[in-house]
């Protein structure tokens, strides 16, 4: 089998896929989001958040990703007063991934994962649209285990005011690498971005973090935090999770 290296920490992909035959299962076990933008504060906790994938070819993966169980309250950041609840099971994405060179080995390795998001329509928690898009990361493998993650994405989301559509795009650019002194660690950086052409929705800008520690060739354990750094980014994400295969 080749090298374990599931989507997750942080919110690059990875080039490769499931080997064919197999599977594997990712989930957040906790994360908490905590969110601050004109005036109104929002805490927001999501547990088992389970993606599952199988392989279908030694090039391609079929995966399904259920956004577990959430409750996200807003408030008024001066009074304190609740101005928005939501609980529930969110949202079912379906994704392909398929891996047009360097699944294996190289110095790069690129993936094209088309994806759709099903509505869970639980109020607050989901906007209860059919969305959509295109993902592609591209995996530079450079010199003493350094990994430079490229990703770009552009998505057709619903509008905030309206049922129209508009172009988002998802870009990202990250770097990985073992952690000296800790066997089976590996760290994550990455600069996030996402902006579309909505006038009514802001852009988000991120800077994550994100630490892996393999228990063995089969399972990684993983935390991270990302911080916002513009206003309409949430304030701050921190999250621990678990990936096997099987």
């Amino acid at each position: 089998m080749r090298k374990f290296t599931p989507d997750r920490p942080a919110k690059g992909f990875s080039v490769r896929t499931i080997d064919a035959g197999h599977f594997e299962l990712e989930t957040d076990l906790v994360s908490y989001t905590y969110s601050k933008y004109l005036g109104i504060g929002t805490h927001s906790v999501e547990a088992l958040d389970p993606t599952l994938k199988i392989g279908i070819t030694n090039w391609a993966d079929f995966e399904v990703q259920f956004n577990g169980l959430q409750s996200s309250r807003s408030f008024d950041s001066e009074s304190g007063a609740t101005v928005a609840h939501g609980s529930g099971f969110g949202d079912v994405l379906l994704r392909t991934k398929v891996n047009l060179f360097g699944n294996d080995d190289g110095p790069a390795g690129f993936a094209l994962i088309p994806y759709v998001k099903l509505p869970s329509s639980v109020p607050v928690i989901s906007n209860g649209a059919v969305e959509g898009g295109l993902i592609a990361p591209l995996a530079l493998r450079l010199p003493q285990d350094y990994i430079v993650t490229l990703m770009t994405e552009v998505d057709a989301l619903k509008n905030a005011d309206d049922s129209r559509r508009y172009t988002n795009f998802v870009n990202l650019v990250g770097v990985s690498h073992p952690l000296p002194g800790i066997d089976g660690a590996n760290a994550t950086v990455e600069l996030f971005s996402s902006a579309g052409t909505d006038p009514t929705t802001p852009p988000i800008y991120t800077f994550d973090v994100g630490m892996n520690f393999r228990v063995d060739k089969h399972v990684i354990l993983d935390v991270g935090l990302n911080l916002g750094l513009n206003k309409a980014a949430p304030k701050a994400q921190i999250y621990t999770g678990i990936s096997a295969r099987f």
